[in-house]
């Protein structure tokens, strides 16, 4: 009995080489294994040199130990090389019981590889082994030990399990369990070590190589400890100029605060992952927007906790989320806030109800007519122009909108009536002084209501401002239009002098002509004025096209038609010449429908118009012209006689042939 517990512990004092072997790698390297198995061989034969003998050629140890737990923690391999290293010592020693200790290095080797086989990987990943489960083996294989002592001679059988049969059920399987516990302990542990190194190795590779920035940073101290390449390449920073320095270093002002909580948030919630964006600044002063994820770590060798920070350039995106929020509620022209600032600042200032408020609306007077008559690119000009002027009277705090096409909102705060009216006077004034082509005086209306917190809302001051606004353009928008119409003319005439002389001449011969037509003097002049006006939608007609020597192209054509259209809403916007717009549209049109820009025909084509065609034709044939030369009176007479019907009014034709320019009808 002795001698069998002898050599388990002998047994198990050797079993502190494969312990500390490094054994989970061996399945990798065929060469290593046999290594291993060679030392389980002369482990094997070690303890085969002390066994306990029953008889001469029989004796028993604890090689069924060593071998059993080598085939479940080894593996084939190293089992079956240290297996047959130890049946070609016990063929060499020979006895009666050479065909049992065969037999027992043969099974219990099978048990071991069997079970590593079905068993081995299960027990590894789930990271521990049950005790009944190492036991049962240990049971099972050294039963099938005692079933090999059948194998022994008769007369030695009896003493062998006399002996063996007590150790065989209790020590032996007992053995076995002790030396799995500890050789499987042993491969947990070194398991856990290479996937810690293995961790470490794939954290520091995802540290260093990742295309985002990382980095870790001293909670307590606020420190950085490491900073990976692609957060320095985000900074405009060398390694050795940011470890060791605070993040509060390279923080936006604006975010510090922000930065600040999120430290807290770290110190205080173990657990938790913080999201933010926040604004860092470069080296070379330029600042990044980054996406930051941070999280607070600790391991119990560490003295302090540290933060893991991934960072992500987001800045073209926050730039386009700015572009994009200041868009929807600014003025893509003027820079000012439109009008859905305007709506939602209202709700905000009936919710303070702030001690003194007065609301004025302001609109820019005749800008569809400038538009039509200079384009809409000086119409612009203007606008932006008046938001300048604007700006730079209203005092700190006052707000300003641009809420229309032409009219601007203003709040002023903690003012007198009277200074808001010198206010807008000196606005105004300035804006009087804007120079448009040279020849329009710009002007605006405005209109001002005190907000009355005590019975009325900031909505009624609005209704009542855009009251007054309206009252007041009845008498500044009208003379402003009147205004602007002559300094309309008057730029056309200065920039083009034919155009000038032109009109002057159709203007007198539409005169004489309605006069011979039987018109009285009221109306007489009232032809004569739109025979001068009957060209001003010229103004918005490129002025190369005006001048051209060459026959127009369709396109350039198309365009010089516009100006009846033009000049038409030019003189609809003034009331005292709307009456009247309508000559200068038709007076393209032909008597028998051909002509443009509407293509009517006969009477349907009021009476001035057709007054204007006879005269600007006329005019036309015997100016002079760049690209022609001017034909006679008497021919020019005969043109018009000729077309009488189809281009002209052919009474009104005749008309001006005979009483006008005096030439006989009959005989031309």
């Amino acid at each position: 009995m002795y001698s069998i517990l002898y050599n388990i512990a002998m047994l198990l004092s050797l079993s502190i080489f494969f312990a500390t072997y490094p054994f989970k790698r061996l399945t990798r390297l065929s060469s290593h294994q046999v290594i291993v198995g060679v030392v389980i061989g002369f482990s094997g034969i070690l303890v085969m040199l002390n066994p306990l003998v029953i008889t001469e050629g029989l004796f028993f140890d604890s090689r069924t130990i060593l071998l059993v737990v080598s085939g479940m923690v080894f593996g084939a391999i190293p089992t079956l090389v240290g297996a047959a290293m130890m049946i070609i010592y016990r063929l060499t020693q020979g006895g009666s019981g050479i065909a049992t200790g065969l037999s027992t290095i043969t099974v219990s080797s099978l048990i071991g590889i069997i079970w590593h086989r079905l068993r081995f990987e299960k027990v590894m990943q789930r990271g521990h082994v049950k005790t009944i489960e190492l036991v049962a083996v240990g049971v099972v294989t050294h039963i099938f030990m005692l079933l090999t002592l059948s194998l022994i001679p008769a007369s030695d059988r009896g003493e062998a399990l006399r002996q063996m049969v007590v150790p065989t059920l209790v020590f032996y399987p007992l053995g076995t369990y002790l030396l799995s516990l500890l050789l499987f302990s042993q491969a947990h542990r070194i398991t856990d070590q290479i996937e810690t190194e293995k961790s470490e190795r794939l954290f520091k590779t995802m540290f260093e190589q990742a295309p985002i920035g990382m980095s870790s940073t001293d909670l307590d101290s606020g420190k950085i400890m490491n900073i990976n390449q692609s957060y320095l390449d985000l900074l405009g920073y060398r390694r050795e100029e940011v470890i060791g320095r605070r993040w509060e270093e390279f923080t936006h002002p604006d975010d510090l605060v922000a930065s600040a909580n999120a430290t807290e948030f770290l110190h205080t919630d173990e657990t938790g992952v913080l999201n933010l964006d926040k604004r860092l600044i470069r080296k070379d002063g330029a600042v990044v927007w980054l996406n930051l994820s941070l999280s607070a770590f600790a391991t119990v060798d560490m003295d302090h906790r540290e933060s893991l920070g991934m960072a992500v350039d987001v800045t073209e995106r926050k730039n386009w989320e700015q572009r994009i929020l200041w868009a929807s509620d600014h003025d893509a022209l003027t820079g000012l806030y439109n009008r859905v600032h305007f709506e939602n600042f209202v709700q905000e200032l009936e919710m303070e109800h702030r001690a003194r408020l007065i609301v004025a609306f302001l609109d820019v007077n005749g800008l569809k007519l400038l538009n039509e008559a200079f384009g809409r690119d000086e119409g612009n000009r203007l606008l932006m122009r008046i938001a300048e002027i604007l700006q730079s009277h209203l005092i700190e705090g006052d707000y300003l909108s641009r809420v229309g096409g032409d009219e601007f909102a203003i709040f002023f705060f903690d003012q007198e009536a009277g200074q808001v009216e010198a206010l807008l006077s000196r606005a105004s004034s300035d804006i009087a002084l804007i120079d448009i082509m040279g020849s329009v005086a710009p002007s605006v209306s405005w209109g001002t209501s005190e907000v009355d917190w005590s019975g009325h809302s900031l909505n009624d001051a609005i209704k009542e401002a855009e009251m007054n606004l309206a009252s007041r353009k009845v008498v500044d928008s009208p003379n402003m239009r009147g205004k602007a119409v002559y300094a309309i003319i008057n730029t056309l005439y200065e920039k083009n002098q034919r155009e000038e002389l032109h009109s002057r001449r159709v203007s007198e011969l539409c005169e004489k002509l309605a006069r011979a037509h039987g018109m009285g003097q009221e109306a007489a002049n009232e032809i004569r004025l739109v025979g001068l006006l009957h060209d001003i939608g010229k103004i918005g007609i490129d002025e190369a096209l005006l001048n051209k020597t060459d026959r127009l192209d369709a396109d350039e054509w198309k365009q010089v038609k516009r100006h009846c259209e033009i000049g038409y809403r030019l003189l609809s916007a003034v009331e005292d010449m709307a009456g009247f717009a309508h000559h200068v549209l038709y007076h393209h049109e032909r008597f028998d429908g051909t002509g443009y820009p509407k293509g009517i025909k006969g009477e349907e084509i009021p009476l001035g118009s057709r007054i204007i065609a006879i005269a600007d034709a006329f005019d036309a044939m015997t100016a002079s012209r760049t690209y022609r030369i001017a034909i006679s009176s008497e021919a020019a007479a005969r043109e018009i006689k000729q077309y009488a019907g189809t281009q002209f009014d052919p009474h009104l034709a005749k008309t001006f042939v005979e009483h006008v320019i005096g030439f006989d009808w009959d005989n031309l």
